[in-house]
């Protein structure tokens, strides 16, 4: 029996093996792979090849960008180095300029100092003088006028260090313009006035030489009516009766009267010059003799009279005499400036 069964098992190695069956499935879904692998892959070398291509080209531009950007560094290197060279020589230009900028600084500020030094010793004679005018003559005017004028020049000067004399100045002249005001020149046109009409004001014996008025005769009166009336006037005219307040009156000549004018004229010319020196004293003493001698001598009761009796009382209460101020602070003050000058000169 084992015999048996090694020849079985001999004769079935020796058989041919029969073929095993494969579905027509799995082929065409294999030959389906097969065919999508091959797709796949010309797809990716025809990407591959665009992707070469395009990295070519942009390879390309960029080589292309590369050499106009390294042109354009060039060019801009080149302008670099221009504008360096140009600032280079603008910086020169300005320390030049600054050099010369501070020299001529320099240069002003001698000039200025010089300028200032100047001024200020033309302005402390100004003072000076201004201030002598005020205390001899009273000349308020004059002060002002030479107060302004220095102010003008010291605006003009526009220096920082006469700041305070310009104050001084400036309160000077308002201490100056707050002053009562004295019309000279009215008081002298008033006094020329009564000069130039004292002549044809009447004496009070004037006024008793003149003949009373004459009533007017009526036409009706007959001619021996108007014969009796002048002969009772001239009987009348023979004597009269007056009553007289100031007999010395009567006694003036005409030539007395004539006396008597040019003797008030004087006293009228020496106040106007009394006037003009500031001497209130004789100023008054001369107006009020000439007021004495038109009350006593003249007719009050002319017009005339009674308007310059009035002018002379009024002249009379005219004061002269104002206390003025010393421009003692201008003075120090522009000494001081002088004073400051000369030591930055120096």
């Amino acid at each position: 029996m084992t015999q048996d069964t090694s020849q079985e098992s001999l004769s079935a190695a020796l058989q041919t093996p029969s073929r095993r069956f494969i579905p027509q499935t799995a082929i065409v879904l294999s030959t389906a792979a097969l065919i999508a692998s091959g797709g796949v892959w010309l797809y990716q070398q025809q990407a591959m090849e665009q992707l070469k291509l395009d990295v070519s080209r942009q390879l390309a531009n960029n080589k292309t960008s590369a050499s106009q950007l390294t042109q354009q560094l060039a060019e801009n290197t080149k302008l670099q180095q221009q504008f360096v060279g140009k600032l280079s020589l603008l910086e020169a230009k300005q320390a030049e300029s600054l050099n010369q900028q501070q020299a001529l600084n320099n240069m002003y500020e001698a000039l200025t100092h010089n300028e200032t030094h100047r001024a200020l010793s033309e302005i402390e004679q100004i003072l000076g003088f201004a201030s002598q005018q005020l205390q001899l003559g009273g000349n308020i005017n004059g002060a002002l006028l030479a107060l302004a004028n220095i102010d003008q020049k010291l605006t003009q000067l526009n220096r920082p260090e006469l700041i305070s004399l310009r104050q001084s100045i400036t309160r000077d002249i308002d201490t100056l313009k707050a002053l009562p005001y004295v019309d000279t020149i009215g008081i002298s046109a008033k006094i020329d006035s009564l000069i130039s009409g004292l002549d044809d004001l009447p004496l009070a014996i004037d006024s008793y030489r003149q003949a009373p008025p004459q009533a007017e005769e009526s036409v009706s009166i007959t001619a021996f009516g108007r014969f009796s009336d002048d002969l009772w006037h001239q009987l009348k005219q023979l004597i009269k009766i007056r009553r007289m307040d100031k007999p010395e009156a009567m006694l003036l000549s005409p030539e007395q009267g004539f006396f008597l004018r040019e003797n008030i004229k004087l006293r009228l010319l020496d106040a106007r010059t009394t006037l003009m020196l500031k001497d209130e004293t004789s100023y008054r003493s001369d107006l009020a003799a000439a007021l004495r001698y038109l009350e006593q001598y003249f007719d009050q009761k002319s017009p005339q009279t009674a308007t310059s009796i009035a002018t002379l009382k009024q002249l009379h209460s005219q004061d002269l005499v104002i206390t003025l101020p010393e421009l003692g602070t201008s003075l120090a003050a522009v000494r001081s400036a002088r004073t400051i000058a000369e030591r930055a000169k120096q």
